[in-house]
């Protein structure tokens, strides 16, 4: 399965690492995975630097009723999408658009304004649209349990 995911229960935080195609399959076993951990309240980070989306719209919608029907079944945690291309990002936020989901989604180039945004929002002063133009870190995180969150200096804050 193209997405690789861990959990951090002290910090309730799911994170995911995709590679290759992802199909609406691929989708489904992490949300089938996410349930079965009890962690769909949980904050999660979803990296596709090295993934690409690959679902027709019945997919999209399929994936937007399955999520809707775990918002029904209890609270989800916020997800921040980490994209490293203009198509990436694009694909995503027409995925985003169908899911239509009653929790945080933002999408980031960035993996620090990602966590940073998971963990306290946006630096004051950040836009979202500032994000789409920063370039992406693929490999600042490991899809494992000893997952860390990593630190958001002051000089970064402040931008």
């Amino acid at each position: 399965m193209p997405i690789v995911w861990g959990v951090n229960h002290a910090a309730r935080l799911v994170s995911a690492k995709a590679t290759g195609e992802l199909g609406r399959s691929d989708f489904e076993g992490y949300l089938d995975g996410l349930v079965a951990a009890a962690t769909m309240s949980y904050r999660k980070v979803l990296d596709m630097t090295q993934s690409r989306l690959v679902l027709s719209s019945d997919d999209m919608m399929a994936i937007g009723n399955r999520v809707r029907a775990h918002e029904r079944m209890g609270p989800m945690g916020s997800v921040a999408v980490i994209a490293a291309s203009d198509e990436q990002y694009d694909s995503f936020r027409q995925f985003e658009s169908v899911l239509d989901a009653n929790r945080p989604l933002k999408i980031f180039r960035d993996a620090e304004m990602a966590y940073a945004w998971l963990t306290v929002g946006l630096p004051e002063g950040r836009e979202l649209d500032e994000t789409r133009r920063l370039a992406a870190l693929p490999d600042d995180f490991g899809a494992d349990s000893n997952v860390r969150t990593p630190a958001v200096s002051p000089a970064r804050r402040r931008r």
